[in-house]
């Protein structure tokens, strides 16, 4: 590969955290298995670093040489943990993103190496294609013999990085804790157009930021390019809270700038948590869980979070409601692992798909689900208090992290406080206080949802009947919302009325066939329970009310009767016949719609039968998300066998018989057809002449004013005004007009004065807050100064009392000598002669001028230590300098004591 594809490879990285995250996602894979991970920022040589340190299972000189290139990827699931990593590219891309060399060092126990990825080394050589230098040392630190090739790379390495001697290799390879593990530095970091580091190290010294940007509108902070018109989430600029995300189910501890990223349980931390499930066609029926909660910690930070296989791809994506401008869907989030979506390669998106447009489309109708359900159930129960959105959450549960096993535990409620470090064996619930037990298991029920969609069904009951559109002969006219809404259900009530009527016409015909084949045995005939009209009355035409046309009747449940025979299914049909054509044409008539309810139910136009012999057009429509039956009674009806004179009849007379009702339902399939077709056009054209209707009746309105409507019959005199009035009306708009523009500059300019008044007293405030502040920094400053002085007279005060104990010490045992030797002379003196008197004199005299020198010597120490004793009035002949030298002996002991 040409050196400039690195550079080319680590644009795919437009937000510098994604590069990040490959590196963190390669220390979290099973085929490394870090338990933590250490991300820091360090200075070698002037130059600024960022540094990577795993305790995972590291790597050998082979293993790291196809981390160093491209295209090798050998990751598969273990324990069941899946990989995040899939193309092989990750390191190369985020490295080479962050800076421009990278130095990596890994140890696996028994072999320790160093691979340098470097841009400045190749453009130095000039290197026509990407070289990477790699070096392996044995467990001892020493490099093997005989190999030239590892000679010339320790030499490369050496030259062209941070590290120019093999000594500070080896004590980076050491900084590795334990056997095994992974060191990664990247220096030459990626710098703005101002020279100034890509990332912000100094705001918070235990985070990784990026630095805020002044864009044209004057207002300061980092904003992804998608979320322009959003407000920003923390975890878009602050590592740590990127890092606290990153993970659907986090299994490894990251340590961020020497402090622990409090990794969360996503779908744990949100309040009011429901579950969903999506079903999507292209996955063959497999369900995907979906959960959805409102966040605790900011409400204006939500929407959808999008992991992939544990990993955060997309992150607050929104969907439904909350992309409308209003304050719907606020502070709702909803959870799912996409793993049946592929992602792009900087993990940051997925691809846009059929598959990805529908289930975005999907998540914004679960999500509208949860957020009307909500507020239904709010304000039945709580119809006083504010908003849901706005009312303060706690989440529902409370998960905390061992840092021994790093084993998610459930707490009780009411736990808000916990240590820093959290332990199993801290855990109130016995049955999970030991590392060894597994985690509680999670509810695995993805057949059905958490919670009753109560709204929507009430929804779809009106929805329904709202197909029942019944003209009324009033003079008022609907709203042009209300005819939308008429006109969209009416097509989609004929379409699922043709639809529908067609499919069960086709499994009639099925089931007719297979009767006619297994038929057998007589079964005895049925009379008609309600009419005994021919089958045909239809295709009389006709002025009868309650005979013309077909309606629909939505059921909320239904439950069919039992069949006396087992062999036939019964038929439980509700058929409401309703004069249409009639009503049609009365509209026609007075050129009016009404409201698809009406005040005068009349009980001639419904009627109610089971197992009819009259081929009427049938929907019963129940409440079941996956199944809506259907059934036609036409297709529907018994055929039976009749007995004539006793006598069974014969198959050839069933065939027949059998014929003549498929020819029957044909005639029936084609009837139904053309109604359909002509209720399409009439609806087409009271579509077209309301309309017309609606241009003609237009609302207007003007200021605060009261909105009315021109009669039809008042349009001649309304056009009809003179010139002369409309001018003086147009005076008088402009008289107004300019009333209002001089209540807007008078507004104004009392805005603007108070916004100088209030500008003046915070600078004021701020002035004096400035002031007091370097008053207090300043008392803060000789404080410290006074302290260190006062600290420094401590220590020498300390070392002289050390000396002058030890100096005591040696006295005193000189003293208890001289004690000593007193008796023993005078009992010399007492027991010589007189002849040697002379001699046990100067002897004497002798002991008594070194026990008088002594003496001075005492004087003048504890004159040191007694500044008001005066050594001239001292007799040193006498034992007085014996018992100062004991007094002051003693009270060093009380104090040391003490």
């Amino acid at each position: 590969l040409c050196p400039k594809f690195l550079h080319t490879n680590s644009t795919s990285h437009t937000w510098p955290f994604s590069a990040v995250a490959e590196l963190i996602d390669n220390a979290y894979d099973p085929d490394v298995n870090a338990k933590q991970i250490w991300i820091d920022k360090t200075v070698i040589n002037d130059n600024i670093c960022l540094t990577f340190t795993d305790n995972g299972n590291g790597m050998n000189s082979d293993k790291l040489h196809k981390m160093l290139s491209f295209g090798f990827s050998e990751k598969s699931v273990m324990n069941g943990r899946v990989p995040v990593g899939l193309y092989g590219n990750g390191f190369k891309s985020g490295s080479m993103r962050l800076g421009k060399d990278a130095i990596v060092f890994t140890k696996n126990g028994d072999t320790m190496s160093v691979g340098l990825l470097s841009q400045t080394f190749l453009e130095v050589t000039k290197a026509e294609h990407v070289m990477v230098p790699i070096v392996t040392f044995t467990s001892q630190h020493i490099l093997p013999a005989g190999s030239g090739e590892s000679k010339n790379s320790l030499k490369a390495i050496l030259t062209h990085s941070l590290f120019s001697t093999e000594e500070k290799l080896l004590a980076e390879l050491d900084a590795i804790m334990g056997k095994k593990g992974t060191r990664i530095i990247i220096w030459n970091l990626r710098k703005d157009k101002n020279e100034k580091p890509e990332f912000d190290f100094d705001k918070d010294k235990y985070d990784i930021r990026i630095p805020e940007d002044l864009d044209e509108t004057g207002k300061r902070g980092y904003k992804k390019q998608e979320r322009l018109d959003q407000i920003v989430p923390e975890s878009d600029y602050s590592l740590r809270a990127y890092c606290s995300i990153l993970y659907l189910k986090p299994t490894m501890q990251i340590i961020l700038r020497g402090q622990k990223v409090k990794t969360q349980l996503v779908s744990k931390s949100l309040a009011f948590i429901e579950r969903d499930i999506y079903r999507p066609k292209f996955l063959n029926a497999k369900t995907v869980r979906i959960t959805f909660g409102f966040n605790c910690r900011n409400k204006d930070h939500y929407g959808i979070m999008m992991y992939h296989k544990n990993r955060l791809i997309k992150a607050y994506e929104r969907v439904g409601c909350q992309l409308k401008a209003n304050n719907m869907g606020v502070g709702v989030v909803g959870i799912i692992e996409c793993n049946f979506l592929k992602p792009t390669h900087n993990k940051q998106d997925f691809d846009y798909t059929n598959e990805y447009r529908l289930t975005i489309a999907a998540l914004g109708e679960k999500l509208n689900d949860y957020w009307n359900e909500m507020k239904r159930k709010k304000n039945e129960e709580y119809p006083l208090a504010p908003p849901v959105e706005e009312i303060q959450k706690q989440p529902d549960q409370t998960w905390v992290q061992c840092d021994a096993c790093l084993k998610w535990r459930k707490l009780p409620d009411g736990i808000e406080h916990l240590p820093e470090k959290w332990y199993c064996s801290l855990n109130p619930d016995p049955q999970f206080r030991n590392c060894n037990v597994p985690e509680e298991p999670e509810d695995d029920d993805l057949i059905h949802p958490t919670y009753e969609k109560t709204y929507k069904k009430k929804e779809g009951i009106r929805s329904g009947f709202a197909h029942l559109k019944i003209p009324c002969r009033g003079t008022s006219l609907c709203s042009y919302g209300v005819f939308n809404r008429a006109q969209r259900n009416t097509r989609r009530g004929l379409k699922q009325i043709f639809v529908r009527f067609n499919d069960q016409f086709d499994v009639s015909l099925l089931s007719l066939r297979r009767r006619a084949q297994s038929c057998a045995t007589p079964v005895p005939s049925k009379t008609p329970r309600l009419s005994d009209r021919p089958a045909n009355h239809h295709d009389e035409g006709g002025g009868d009310e309650d005979d013309d046309e077909d309606v629909i009747i939505l059921e909320e449940s239904s439950t069919p009767k039992p069949s006396a025979d087992p062999d036939v299914p019964a038929v439980k049909t509700e058929c409401i016949n309703l004069d249409q054509e009639e009503k049609q044409k009365e509209t026609r008539e007075a050129g009016e719609l009404c409201t698809a309810t009406t005040s005068e139910p009349r009980s001639e136009q419904l009627s109610s039968a089971t197992q009819t012999e009259l081929p009427g057009l049938v929907v019963k429509k129940e409440e079941v998300e996956d199944e809506i039956p259907v059934e036609i009674p036409g297709a529907g009806v018994e055929t039976e066998r009749h007995k004539v004179n006793g006598v069974p009849e014969t198959p050839a007379e069933t065939e027949n018989e059998l014929r003549n009702q498929l020819q029957l339902l044909h005639r029936e399939k084609e009837m139904y057809q053309n109604k359909c077709e002509a209720l399409t056009k009439q609806v087409q054209t009271l579509e077209e002449r309301l309309l017309e209707m609606n241009n003609k009746y237009v609302k207007k309105e003007m200021c605060h004013q009261s909105t009315e409507t021109v009669p039809s019959g008042e349009e001649e005199s309304a056009s009809g005004r003179s010139l002369a009035e409309v001018t003086v009306l147009y005076k008088q708009a402009l008289g107004e007009i300019a009333k209002l523009q001089e209540q807007c500059n008078t507004l104004q300019n009392l805005k603007t004065e108070c916004s100088r008044c209030a500008d003046g007293e915070s600078k004021s405030e701020v002035e004096e807050m400035a002031v007091q502040l370097d008053n207090v920094f300043r008392q803060l400053d000789k404080c410290s100064i006074e302290r260190d002085r006062y600290k420094s007279e401590i220590e020498l005060l300390e070392v002289e009392k050390n000396q002058i104990a030890c100096q005591c010490e040696e006295l005193k045992a000189e003293l208890a000598q001289l004690k000593a030797s007193i008796p023993q002379a005078v009992a010399h003196a007492n027991g010589s002669t007189t002849s040697n008197v002379e001699e046990t004199v100067n002897f004497s005299d002798g002991e008594s001028l070194k026990l008088r020198s002594l003496r001075v010597n005492v004087g003048q120490l504890l004159a040191t230590m007694l500044p008001d004793l005066d050594l001239q009035q001292v007799n040193y002949d006498i034992d007085v300098v014996d018992e100062i030298l004991g007094q002051v002996v003693e009270q060093m002991h009380e104090i040391s004591s003490t």
